[in-house]
């Protein structure tokens, strides 16, 4: 297995971490949280080549708390696709999965308390994300499920979750989507792209 990363900054000088691992003991030592992998700040990838991905997933998740999310990719009769923007980032809409709740509901749900549409149709099935990270301490793997959606404006007001931290809900043309890239985290951009925008 092989892991590695694009050039980040770290006290001060920048270097590129490559390391080959060929041992789980290795990668769990890369699980660690004193690893580069919870150093690197959130302009930051680091990428997991491995040949075998859901070997390699299940240790994450074995020695990570495990956190279940779902979220939308929601789009309009104009075609239109719905972003959020929180901390400074543009984003769409998700949320963490309540206990024995169905992904595809807490999709639906986190949509509508995050943006203020209602939902009309929901997709069955979902693209999966992962992303590793570090809140309050813990040190986290996040297992996110993303539902296409579709909604008819009509009358419905976009109102912003601000206690979530949403400062703004908007409806943005696909061809106007390349506008908002760079204010977006590459693993949404990359959600985007696998739904054709």
């Amino acid at each position: 297995m092989k892991i590695t990363s694009p050039h980040f900054v770290d006290d001060g000088s920048e270097f590129v971490f490559d390391k080959t691992i060929t041992t789980e003991q290795e990668l769990l030592d890369f699980l660690k949280p004193d690893s580069i992998l919870f150093k690197a700040d959130n302009s930051h990838q680091i990428l997991v080549s491995v040949k075998e991905p859901e070997e390699v997933l299940e240790i994450f998740k074995q020695n990570l708390k495990l956190i279940y999310a779902a979220g939308g990719v929601v789009i309009n009769e104009l075609n239109q696709i719905l972003l959020i923007k929180r901390n400074s980032f543009w984003d769409l809409p998700k949320g963490k999965r309540e206990p024995e709740e169905q992904l595809r509901f807490t999709a639906i749900r986190e949509v509508e308390e995050e943006t203020g549409v209602k939902v009309e149709t929901a997709s069955e099935q979902s693209i999966t994300t992962y992303h590793c990270y570090c809140l309050r301490g813990e040190y986290c793997i996040k297992e996110t499920h993303w539902f296409e959606m579709n909604v008819t404006i009509g009358e419905q007001m976009l109102t912003p979750q601000t206690d979530e931290g949403i400062e703004t809900v908007i409806w943005v043309e696909t061809a106007d989507l390349p506008l908002y890239k760079e204010e977006m985290y590459p693993m949404i951009w990359s959600i985007l792209e696998s739904y054709h925008f």
